[in-house]
């Protein structure tokens, strides 16, 4: 297994001469180490052709909900190239067991404000066209049954003392699956949207493309709109008014009657991620506050049904 425990500010030597004797990397440039990411390891190298990014893969940074899977997102980034949804690959490098990829640096700020943009990325790229290269990437959770499933099994593997800290939110509503197959991104969250710097109005584009999956864009949406998501990213949830101008701007009357079916075993699946990454070997303790974030929303649900005449 490579040894991922050295200095993440440092690319490996072997690394650096590979790309620089195939010609990706020029000689003498400067490699910056990027933090953005929670997984793998990621440099930004400067080139006067355009910066570059060498994404190399942690394999055992896969999480319950968000693979790790270099060849898929090697997949994707060639069919999306020219959408303008993602970066421009460049090419693969490294070994199976230490997999990297490059890719065009893409320029901008990641995503803090205005949801209609994001609802507008998501909608491309949910409308994109499965070509034949794509129909081989995995399917999604389809349905309550599947996705109460995953956060049964993310609490399996906790002590019963940490999963008591999250509350059964029995009866779980019954959707049954909707058999849509479209092309999701898998983790849209804020820091994987980054917003184009020439033009403050442009929909973001699409990085970290390493779990992307086919199936119901209501998952893409639901990770977008997470609570804890957004605390994490943000340091807040987004409001009401936030959350209803991305669903007016995505406009897609269909999906959105989904989410609101599924959003309580959204809300409960997201809290179990929460505490299942809380309890890890390495605790994420920014996962503390998220999960709280995720609970409120749970539990204002639960206020809803019971008074059902209150917005």
């Amino acid at each position: 297994m490579p040894d991922h425990s050295l200095s993440r500010n440092l690319p490996p030597p072997a690394l650096v001469g590979e790309l620089i004797r195939t010609g990706e990397i020029l000689p003498d440039q400067k490699w910056t180490v990027l933090l953005g990411g929670r997984t793998n390891v990621i440099w930004k190298v400067d080139d006067p052709r355009g910066a570059r990014v060498v994404k190399r893969y942690v394999k055992v940074a896969a999480t319950p909900l968000f693979r790790n899977d270099p060849p898929a997102e090697l997949r994707v980034l060639a069919a999306l190239n020219g959408t303008g949804l993602a970066p421009k690959v460049l090419c693969e490098a490294g070994t199976p067991a230490d997999p990297i990829l490059v890719y065009a640096h893409q320029p901008g700020e990641v995503w803090r404000e205005g949801p209609q943009r994001v609802a507008r990325t998501l909608k491309a790229l949910h409308e994109h066209p499965l070509t034949e290269d794509l129909t081989a990437l995995p399917g999604a959770p389809d349905g309550s049954d599947a996705l109460a499933c995953q956060a049964l099994a993310m609490l399996a593997n906790l002590p019963a003392k940490q999963v008591a800290q999250l509350p059964m939110p029995a009866p779980l509503p019954h959707v049954p699956p909707s058999g849509v197959r479209r092309l999701l991104h898998g983790d849209p969250v804020p820091d994987n949207l980054v917003c184009p710097p020439d033009d403050p109005q442009a929909p973001p584009v699409l990085i970290d493309w390493q779990c992307p999956a086919l199936g119901d864009p209501v998952l893409d949406l639901a990770i977008f709109l997470s609570p804890a998501m957004q605390q994490i990213a943000r340091g807040r949830p987004l409001s009401p008014e936030e959350r209803q101008l991305f669903l007016a701007a995505y406009d897609d009357p269909a999906t959105e009657r989904r989410l609101n079916a599924l959003q309580p075993v959204l809300h409960w699946r997201m809290a179990a991620y929460c505490l299942w990454k809380m309890h890890q070997e390495r605790p994420d303790l920014a996962y503390s506050p998220a999960l709280a974030a995720e609970l409120a929303a749970l539990q204002a649900l639960k206020d809803q049904l019971i008074r059902p005449g209150k917005p």
